[in-house]
């Protein structure tokens, strides 16, 4: 009967050396297959949560149904309550600032620059709520804003009542095509927007409520210059007279101002006025609670 033999010390030790190194090439390869499966684990994940954050439609089709109308009234009802607080909170910061906010709809257009030398001249801040198709035709405009510390809001991509509001998720998907749009240009993920029109009469409780499932801050305002209507020296005077209101109702005004020529050419007339009562222009930012029209079940879509 053969002998065993007993492993020398040497033996002892190579025995270990090469168990070791099976254990750490086992390990190696468990390793990167659980590596692997993390890796698609979170890829899958990633996928599905951009999935979810960027579509609107199942939101739009929820809000379509009878049964979800009378749901988004009371959610909208909550949502209108809490913001009413917040704003008034917010207002009475900023009247003892003595704040107001000045804000400029439809561009960036060709005197932009004019604009914004004015403002700087004025050493003043503003707002500027942007359609996508000119963010693209001037860009090197909305970077100097940025630099320079503008607001930047965006204002859709058509301007044209029949399309923006044609639907639940119309408003939304103009606003998320507008939002890439600045934030190829600037880098900046904005969720300040302002309907063209306003968000009364067409924006409806469906809209609201999408809107808002993205985000996105529904700013109106308190102060119509009118610069859209009189086209001469006669909107300043009109925006006097509802700053004035504003101030004696203890409310700080937020003013609705056209990126135009035929304001431009009178702009320099109501900041002297604002500059000379003492007010402070402020910028809308992301976490301020915005000012929007009352909706109360008036609204409904274009037809």
């Amino acid at each position: 009967m053969p002998r065993r033999r007993r492993l020398n010390s040497r033996g002892k030790i190579a025995v270990t050396v090469l168990l070791t190194i099976m254990v750490v090439l086992l390990s190696g390869l468990f390793g990167k297959d659980e590596k692997k499966a993390e890796n698609e684990n979170d890829t899958n994940r990633k996928d599905m949560f951009e999935m979810i954050s960027f579509s609107t439609e199942p939101v739009a089709a929820f809000a379509n149904s009878t049964l979800s109308q009378s749901i988004i009234e009371k959610e909208n009802k909550k949502i209108e309550a809490a913001r009413k607080i917040e704003v008034a909170k917010q207002m009475k910061l900023d009247q003892l600032e003595k704040a107001i906010f000045l804000t400029f709809d439809d561009g960036p257009t060709n005197v932009t620059q004019e604009l914004l030398d004015i403002l700087e001249d004025y050493q003043m801040r503003a707002t500027f709520f942007m359609i996508g198709p000119n963010i693209k035709e001037y860009p090197e405009v909305v970077k100097r804003m940025q630099k320079d510390g503008f607001a930047l809001g965006l204002h859709g991509i058509t301007h044209d009542v029949k399309k923006i509001y044609s639907n639940e998720s119309a408003p939304t998907k103009e606003m998320i095509e507008n939002q890439g749009i600045l934030e190829d240009v600037t880098g900046i993920r904005t969720e300040l927007i302002r309907l063209p029109y306003g968000s009364f009469p067409y924006l409806s409780e469906a809209m609201r409520y999408v809107l808002d499932q993205n985000n996105f801050k529904v700013w109106d305002w308190n102060v119509d210059s009118f610069d859209w209507k009189y086209r001469n020296e006669q909107y300043v005077q009109q925006t006097i007279s509802g700053i004035q209101s504003m101030e004696q109702s203890g409310v700080s005004p937020v003013v609705l101002l056209h990126d135009t020529n035929e304001t431009i050419k009178y702009l320099p007339k109501l900041l002297s006025y604002i500059k000379e009562q003492g007010y402070e222009t402020k910028i809308l930012t992301n976490d301020m609670p915005p000012l929007t029209f009352s909706c109360e079940g008036q609204c409904s879509s274009v037809k």
